[in-house]
């Protein structure tokens, strides 16, 4: 079938027009996240050690769904994923032979790298004033951290400069997002319960299986938390000093590679 010129440069153009839209929009992209947490690799026990995960895969896989939480989203990302653990001296790296997923839930203000044990596990920043990080009860947020200023529940709360105030919030762009890290399969303890007081303890229990890798079965359980909580007097009668001010803190770096032009 012989197609009109005029049709012709009209398919030409279209093709043209769809081939520059896919170049914008699908971009490989690295997710590298860093805390300091507790848990098991093989047979090494390790506490308080950096661990690092690194994800590479590409915007064009990125799926958004509605988040439950403020008339946010959900964006999430997959790829290959390393690990790596410094505790001391000693250096650890494997792969995951678990698939994880990156993931950030704009409206609750949480993200993390998640796996087929939870959508929050191994790890989530931003979650930790819940005992139970995959329901944040739409507020569930220390406001600490970049998490809590791009959330915005309430406006800037906390005085943010203009410059993180216009961070991407996206899985898509370059970034930097911030909070306190959670590193539990289930639930925190409480501590203090019933009183002004009441915060998170450490993770109630292991996963109740691991995440495989080149270097063995893999396991976080925070023993931290909010166990270091110390209410000091200058903080009373305004203010309470809650554990989870004191708590490991993570980062999830975004760095979307976009091709250098001429």
């Amino acid at each position: 079938m012989n197609l009109h010129p005029s049709h012709a440069l009209s398919t030409y153009l279209l093709t043209l027009l769809a081939a520059a839209a896919a170049s914008v929009s699908a971009n490989p992209v690295v997710y590298t996240l860093r805390t300091v947490a507790d848990g098991k690799i093989g047979t090494h026990v390790f506490l308080e050690a950096l661990v690092t995960f690194q994800m590479r895969g590409d915007t064009a896989n990125i799926v958004t769904l509605p988040s439950a939480f403020n008339g946010g989203t959900v964006f999430t990302n997959s790829g290959k994923t390393t690990l790596t653990i410094v505790d001391g001296t000693r250096i650890i790296v494997a792969t995951l032979e678990d698939p994880l997923t990156v993931r950030y839930d704009t409206g609750a203000g949480i993200a993390g790298f998640g796996s087929s044990i939870s959508a929050t596990y191994p790890v989530a920043l931003n979650c930790s004033e819940t005992k139970d990080c995959p329901n944040p009860g739409g507020a569930g947020f220390l406001g600490t951290g970049t998490l809590g200023v791009l959330l915005g529940v309430p406006p800037n709360a906390y005085g943010a400069s203009q410059e993180t105030l216009n961070l991407p919030v996206s899985l898509a762009r370059t970034t930097l997002l911030t909070g306190p890290a959670f590193s539990c399969a289930g639930a925190y303890t409480v501590e203090n319960p019933g009183s002004p007081f009441l915060h998170l303890g450490v993770c109630g229990a292991p996963a109740a299986k691991p995440l495989h890798t080149s270097r063995g079965d893999f396991y976080l359980q925070d023993q931290i938390g909010g166990s270091t909580n110390d209410p000091i007097p200058a903080d009373a009668p305004d203010q309470i000093y809650y554990g989870w001010d004191l708590a490991n803190y993570g980062s999830l770096q975004i760095e979307v590679q976009t091709p250098e032009r001429e």
